[in-house]
């Protein structure tokens, strides 16, 4: 279907009823319109744009100081690897998440794998050693290693606690 035959369609069953008396749900009687309201979302559009354009412009404007072609790769390399790896492995997580595990445990769960996930990504490089230098034993002087592990226990300890109480609380309310 086209965009000119949606903006003539008068009533779109398909968001009729899907969330009743949810005021950001489609409007049934005004499929395309429906999606520009309420005003205040537009607001989030322009601190975003400002944002876009200022990192374009410093991008473009930085003359021989920044390579484009090794920016280029970076930008490529990172989008592949979210569409390739990162969000297939958030995918079968949220898909085993929902077959194993109760309905109020699933948010302790999922915060505690998002923390672990970003606190890894920030660390992968000095766990791996990169930039060490051997005539300089102070450059990486932790065992990062071990201190990712034992963030990322104490993570999920709480992410336990907060599991088990939201399950007990849940099975006392029904």
């Amino acid at each position: 279907m086209t965009l000119s035959e949606e903006a003539a369609r008068e009533y779109d069953d398909r968001a009729a009823d899907r969330v009743p008396g949810d005021p950001y749900a489609s409007d049934p009687d005004r499929p395309v319109t429906s999606a520009r309201r309420p005003w205040w979302r537009w607001l989030f559009l322009l601190p975003g744009l400002a944002a876009v354009v200022y990192g374009a412009q410093g991008l473009l404007g930085a003359g021989g100081r920044v390579p484009l072609s090794s920016w280029f790769t970076w930008f490529l390399g990172s989008a592949l690897l979210h569409d390739l790896v990162i969000a297939p492995v958030w995918i079968g997580l949220g898909w085993l998440a929902a077959r194993f595990l109760h309905r109020p445990a699933r948010p302790p769960v999922v915060v505690a794998a998002a923390v672990t996930g970003m606190l890894t990504l920030v660390v992968l490089p000095f766990v791996l050693g990169y930039g060490a230098d051997p005539n300089n034993p102070s450059f990486l002087p932790r065992e990062y290693g071990r201190n990712l592990l034992l963030i990322a226990a104490a993570i999920w300890l709480v992410a336990a606690v907060w599991a088990l109480v939201a399950v007990r609380r849940a099975r006392r309310t029904a």
